[in-house]
C-alpha cells in the first residue's frame, strides 16, 4: 500500500487577493472573504494529487510511504526534487538509500532494501507563485471571475457549462498524463 501526505503546505497561493480583485474589477473589501474562497477553490481544483493538473503549483513538501518496494517507483508529481528515501530493515532499523532518478522513476539502491517499507520525502512545485506558468495563473483568474459572476450552480434559461472553454485550453499543456 502507498500513502501520500503533504508535510509542508505552500507558503503562498498562486493568485493573490489583489490579483483576483483586479480581474473581477472589485475595488471594495466587502467580498474579500468570498473572493478568497474562490482563490482557494481554484487552487484546490488544479493543485496536488487530486487536482486536474496532477502536479503541484507552488513549492510544497510531501512524503510517500510504500509498504514494500519491488522495483522502480514512479513519483506522483513531475519535476520533483527528492530529499531522501529511508527504508526499514528486518530489525526495525533504518537505512538511507542512494538515490537515482531516471524519467521521473526513482531507482533505489541497495537492492537488499527491496521488499521492505520505504519512506520518500520530496519537494514538488514550480517554485514561488510568480514561477507558476502564466497560462495556469490566467486560467485560475478566469475561473475566479466565472464563479464570481455566476454564483449559482445552474442558471435558468442559460446553457450550463462547468468551466469556460479558455480554461481548458490554457491548462491542457500542463496536465500530467497518468498512465
Amino acid at each position: 500500500m502507498t500513502t501520500l501526505v503533504r508535510t509542508t503546505a505552500p507558503a503562498e497561493a498562486p493568485i493573490t487577493l489583489s490579483e483576483a480583485k483586479a480581474q473581477i474589477r472589485v475595488d471594495h473589501n466587502e467580498e474579500d472573504l468570498l473572493i478568497q474562497h474562490y482563490i482557494d477553490a481554484a487552487t484546490s481544483l488544479l493543485d496536488g494529487p487530486a487536482g486536474l493538473l496532477g502536479r503541484c503549483l507552488v513549492t510544497q513538501s510531501w512524503q510517500m510511504s510504500i509498504d514494500a518496494v519491488t522495483g522502480p517507483i514512479l513519483l506522483p508529481f513531475p519535476d520533483s526534487t527528492i530529499d531522501d528515501a529511508v527504508y526499514t530493515d528486518a530489525a526495525g532499523g533504518t537505512l538511507v538509500y542512494d538515490l537515482a532518478l531516471q524519467d521521473q522513476r526513482l531507482l533505489l539502491r541497495p537492492s537488499s532494501g527491496h521488499g521492505r517499507p520505504v519512506a520518500i520525502t520530496f519537494t514538488a512545485g514550480f517554485g514561488s507563485a510568480a514561477d507558476v506558468p502564466a497560462a495556469i495563473r490566467q486560467a485560475m483568474l478566469l475561473l475566479i471571475a466565472h464563479w464570481y459572476d455566476n454564483r449559482e450552480a445552474v442558471t435558468m434559461g442559460a446553457a450550463g457549462y462547468s468551466m469556460p472553454m479558455a480554461v481548458d485550453a490554457l491548462l491542457a499543456p500542463y496536465r500530467r498524463v497518468r498512465l
